[in-house]
């Protein structure tokens, strides 16, 4: 059984965690801040992942999951916030944390859980994870680049998103052109110029997927190249959110990272899985029926 230590001074926030997870068969332990996580380990180093708040009295989150990597490297590591996420991509660049959950309202359990479970399984990809129970899934093998469009809008007339889907066929596009001219054919970004779509890729080499339930539409796109790395992905992200002198994004200029950028800004939840040098997976949720209040979280996967 697995085993997860809860860290929060907020009591309500442990008891909340510790009842989802133990609903779930997990072991839990909870500690108040991360001089008392510490001890906790010191004692039961067997435990399996630490959930963390990020804003604590005596430590924050973010120095205790760095001493938990050096001390417990075996150890899953999270962390937990009411606050901005993209507020903390610096420190999360700086140690590594590429999991960062929010604390929403009403509470997003089925996020929460979906994510947990997925970790410790490390069973990371596919749509399915964030759909009901027995929810039917499309898929499609892109193999003509020239038709990005025409996948997008087959995809999007399945899906029938509620009210403007320009937005979303924007990312779609985005996000097919990185996997494609980067993932696979490792072509410069830099040089979009020289981009050339007149080829053919070979079956399962780029894949879109969708489903849709009561509660949200969700659609991934894959490729077989795996040639990101969270380290990449959080240094482009970040660099779209911090300022110059002038106040613009320091790489407002960049190609590079630009439709994780956009995708993250235009969809409720951004999702990247990778499994170096053998996949790679960015994942799309957007709800559609109620909502959560609070900020996106940050949900980068490498296994």
């Amino acid at each position: 059984m697995p085993k997860i230590l809860i860290v929060d001074d907020e009591p309500a926030i442990r008891f909340l965690l510790q009842d989802i997870l133990s609903e779930l068969t997990y072991e839990t332990l909870t500690a108040e801040n991360g001089v008392e996580a510490l001890a906790v380990l010191g004692k039961d180093p067997g435990v399996d992942m630490i959930i963390s708040d990020i804003n604590m009295p005596k430590m924050m989150g973010f120095e205790l999951l760095a001493k938990v990597e050096t001390l417990y490297p075996h150890i899953k590591r999270v962390l937990i916030t009411a606050y901005n996420v993209e507020d903390y991509l610096a420190l999360s660049v700086q140690h590594g944390i590429s999991n960062i959950l929010t604390k929403t309202t009403p509470f997003n359990f089925d996020e929460v859980t979906s994510v947990i479970q997925n970790l410790l399984s490390e069973n990371v990809f596919g749509i399915d994870h964030f759909l009901r129970p027995n929810t039917p899934t499309h898929s499609i093998a892109i193999t003509d680049p020239s038709k990005i469009h025409d996948y997008t809008l087959q995809m999007l007339e399945s899906l029938r998103p509620p009210g403007n889907s320009h937005n979303l066929e924007m990312v779609v596009v985005e996000l097919l052109n990185n996997a494609i001219f980067y993932g696979i054919k490792d072509m410069d970004p830099e040089k979009k110029e020289d981009w050339n779509d007149q080829f053919i890729l070979n079956e399962g080499e780029v894949n879109l997927s969708w489903g849709k339930d009561e509660e949200k539409i969700i659609f991934s796109v894959s490729d077989s190249g795996g040639k990101l790395t969270k380290k990449k992905v959080l240094h482009w992200l970040s660099r779209q959110i911090d300022k110059d002198d002038t106040g613009m994004p320091v790489g407002l200029l960049d190609f590079h990272g630009r439709g994780f950028f956009i995708s993250r800004e235009y969809v409720d939840r951004l999702i990247i899985n990778i499994k170096k040098n053998i996949r790679t997976e960015i994942i799309c949720l957007q709800y559609v029926k109620g909502s959560y209040q609070g900020h996106k979280p940050l949900l980068i996967n490498e296994i």
